[in-house]
């Protein structure tokens, strides 16, 4: 007996010493991500990387996602974090593959959304001589990410440390991070075996939780006349919605919620034609807050923002990561997140009366909405996008001119949850994204995108190509850049259309066909609705919704001005 457990325990250090050095120190890299709670892997094809392509491939507790083009990969995983809640992972080789990831990095910094960004390095002693695809990467994100390890050439005496740094690093909270991962050749195991699969003991960074003294908020609630909420972008499957509305109840504030507050859709006594009310000067001066309450991200919308600029209230910034959106510097005390905010008073009258007079501009503006012509407008389409959705639909609205239209015209009594790249609100991997977003759950998801925001993100419909990603796309295409018929510029420069117009005149059922997406063009509002309900039972769909951009512009003044003269 003792000398068969010799010869089994022999068999053990020989497989284990047949690994190589590579193979052993990208295992240890991959279970301690995987300890650490990344379900979700994205590798870009490339030689350096090879040790760990192959290292996370072998585990069965990590979902791989192979996308061809680094700018669409890392985007993929910005938007399987997003929809998992969970850090994602994204890897490429060496030189410039990591300088791709820089714009996903960046909406993940200022997001607050958790991504991994491991790119696979030359060995120091290549470094400076003119060896191929080998660049400076050490610290290539700069500020942009929440940290960053620069880790040694796989080394025998520095496997017992590899977890220890990869696990703090894991620990700095919401956002970016980046590994920096040299390895010398041979980068596969010279007779093609298979590499372990390591399950090292991590150690785990409790977050942790800051004690906040609420006390001057609450005061402020209790003697306020004129008290709101205001809720900007904000992702986090975590109930918010529900918490946020009761605190509306017990306070009297009424919540003007953004779509991606995901504090609007599916609450009934939710403002969300907000934007349009401020256009009343009247409302707008008579509605001034004496305390104003703010979560999540910075407003789209700029009247809603100005108009808190300018009220003089009392404004309590209630951030998830410590970033503030305050350009104009109004904000009176910047707290972290609590859910500790209980008020056991009672709303004065006049906020009783405050929030009624909320809710009644509300009923008005959206009873004036749907008196409104069955046409292809921009601003209607936006609102039939939405009311098209059923119930759970994943909603992602690109930035530009979707999210601002969603935003101002768009209710729903249905529950739906909405994503958005608002952190620097590029539109720069918006399908990309939303693709991530859809696979990360398996839930039906739409994505409301422009054309040109289409354009920019090509590759992505070879993803969902490759992975049979099911998706709806609803594209609104005027030919070109339709935001900027909003500028000043627009009317002061006969450079306006080459420079800012940009038509591009692509039919994009070229984009369908691209991904062997079903393309499908309604021809009026009723054949959208039901277009987008049959598209959502699965697959890859493009919607297109073919608009005016010379007459945008006042198409948006000119219901801006029914929905205020219906205010009373």
């Amino acid at each position: 007996m003792a000398g068969n457990g010799a010869e089994v325990l022999g068999d053990h250090r020989r497989r284990a010493m047949s690994f190589t050095l590579n193979q052993r120190w990208a295992a240890t890299i991959a279970g301690t991500l995987a300890a650490s709670g990344v379900r979700h892997v994205v590798v870009a094809p490339g030689s350096r990387s090879t040790p760990l392509a192959l290292a996370f491939a072998d585990r069965a507790d990590l979902t791989l996602w192979s996308v061809m083009d680094e700018r669409a990969a890392a985007f993929f995983a910005l938007g399987l974090a997003k929809s998992t809640n969970t850090r994602a992972a994204v890897i490429c080789t060496s030189g410039t593959a990591g300088a791709h990831f820089l714009p996903a990095v960046m909406e993940a910094f200022a997001g607050g959304t958790p991504l991994v960004v491991l790119t696979a390095d030359r060995p120091w002693e290549l470094h400076g001589f003119g060896a191929p695809q080998t660049i400076a990467q050490v610290g290539m994100f700069g500020c942009y990410v929440l940290g960053a390890e620069a880790l040694p050439s796989p080394d025998e005496n520095g496997l017992e440390h590899l977890v220890a740094a990869v696990s703090r690093l894991l620990a700095r909270g919401r956002g970016p991070v980046h590994l920096n991962v040299p390895f010398r050749e041979p980068l596969a195991h010279p007779d093609g075996e298979a590499g372990p699969v390591i399950d090292p003991y991590v150690t785990h960074y409790a977050a942790g939780v800051p004690a906040v003294d609420v006390s001057p908020v609450l005061w402020a609630i209790a003697a306020a006349k004129r008290g709101v909420i205001v809720c900007g972008p904000r992702e986090r499957a975590d109930d918010f919605g529900e918490w946020i509305h009761g605190l509306s109840r017990a306070t009297g504030f009424p919540v003007l919620a953004e779509a991606s507050s995901n504090a609007r859709f599916g609450f009934s006594e939710s403002i969300s034609c907000f934007d349009t009310l401020l256009r009343n000067p009247k409302f707008a001066d008579a509605m001034r807050p004496d305390v104003v309450l703010r979560f999540g991200g910075g407003l789209t919308a700029k009247v809603p923002q100005q108009w808190l600029d300018a009220s003089g209230a009392k404004q309590f910034h209630f951030t998830d990561d410590g970033f503030q959106f305050d350009p104009v510097h109004r904000t009176t005390m910047l707290l972290p997140f609590t859910r500790a905010l209980h008020f056991e008073g009672a709303p004065t009258a006049e906020q009783r009366a405050y929030r009624e007079r909320w809710l009644e501009g509300q009923r008005q503006v959206s009873e004036a909405l749907t008196r409104q012509p069955s046409v292809f407008t921009e601003p209607l389409v936006a609102r039939e996008f939405i009311a098209a959705c059923p119930e759970g639909t994943q909603i992602f609205l690109s930035s530009s001119m979707p999210i601002r239209d969603v935003d101002a015209f768009a209710t729903s009594s249905k529950p739906l949850r909405v994503f958005v790249n608002r952190g620097v609100n590029g539109i720069d991997g918006i399908t990309s994204t939303a693709l991530g977003v859809a696979a990360g759950t398996g839930k039906p998801t739409a994505l409301l995108i422009g054309d040109v925001a289409l354009l920019h993100d090509l590759t992505a419909w070879l993803v969902a190509r490759r992975h049979s990603i099911s998706l709806t796309v609803l594209v609104v295409n005027n030919d070109g850049g339709g935001i900027f018929h909003f500028l000043p510029v627009a009317e002061r420069t006969p450079h306006f259309e080459n420079l800012f117009g940009t038509p591009h005149g692509v039919d994009v059922a070229h984009v369908a066909a691209l991904a062997g997406a079903k393309l499908h063009r309604p021809a009026d509002m009723n054949e959208l609705r039901n277009t987008m309900k049959r598209c959502l039972d699965g697959g890859l769909h493009l919607i297109e919704v073919k608009t005016e951009r010379a007459s945008n512009v006042d198409d948006h003044r000119s219901l801006f001005a029914k929905l205020t003269e219906a205010m009373s």
